[in-house]
């Protein structure tokens, strides 16, 4: 190879990782949406957005995960929830054995998410309690955290909603989640125990 095609190849080269290693979480969502057929961000339909985010959290540091919520948010602020069900899921696909740091990982995406999206605030908490229901109690604290102006509507909302903890993450399908027939377990249909319930301080439990 000439040496002016070499130093070619080489500044190219350069420049591909640069962009890809600079490359912002608003930049690779936006990326992934159009790898997925649609025209832009904007007018992509919802599986379309939401089949994007999950492959792109599925590959990126479980600590970034913040970052792209917000990211996300601010491309679809219609998808706010959604996207941190996918968060939430994502996290806990890769420190499900690690509570010691996914609690405080899923209170970032919880309050980044209602951050970017203050009105969004009882969807995120319910939708992220939901996906992950093991982490309903640090999920509605950092939401009450975040908006304490809704924090009944809040822990009513977390508490009122079924867990979908027997759904498994996929980037194929609808919201980043798929149905696993041998995981589901009526009991996921019921409300969780005691010690993942939240209470709102007006409205103790009843004994």
């Amino acid at each position: 190879m000439q040496p002016f095609a070499r130093l070619l190849l080489t500044f190219s080269c350069a420049l591909l990782w640069n962009a890809t290693a600079f490359a912002t979480p608003t930049d690779e969502i936006t990326r992934a949406v159009t790898v997925n057929g649609a025209a832009n961000v904007t007018t992509a339909q919802p599986k379309q957005f939401l089949k994007a985010f999950t492959a792109v959290t599925l590959r990126v540091s479980p600590r970034s995960l913040p970052d792209y919520v917000i990211a996300a948010s601010n491309l679809r602020p219609d998808l706010t929830a959604n996207a941190v069900a996918v968060a939430v899921k994502a996290a806990a696909k890769n420190w499900g054995s690690k509570s010691e740091l996914l609690c405080p990982l899923a209170e970032r995406i919880v309050k980044a998410a209602i951050a970017a999206n203050p009105n969004a605030a009882v969807a995120v908490a319910k939708a992220a309690a939901s996906a992950v229901p093991n982490l309903r109690r640090c999920i509605v604290a950092a939401a009450i955290s975040a908006a304490p102006e809704a924090r009944n509507d809040i822990a009513e909302a977390a508490n009122s909603t079924p867990a979908f903890g027997y759904l498994s993450l996929s980037a194929s399908d609808f919201g980043g989640f798929s149905f696993k027939a041998d995981r589901i377990n009526p009991a996921n249909f019921s409300e969780p125990v005691d010690e993942t319930r939240v209470v709102s301080p007006e409205q103790p439990a009843a004994r």
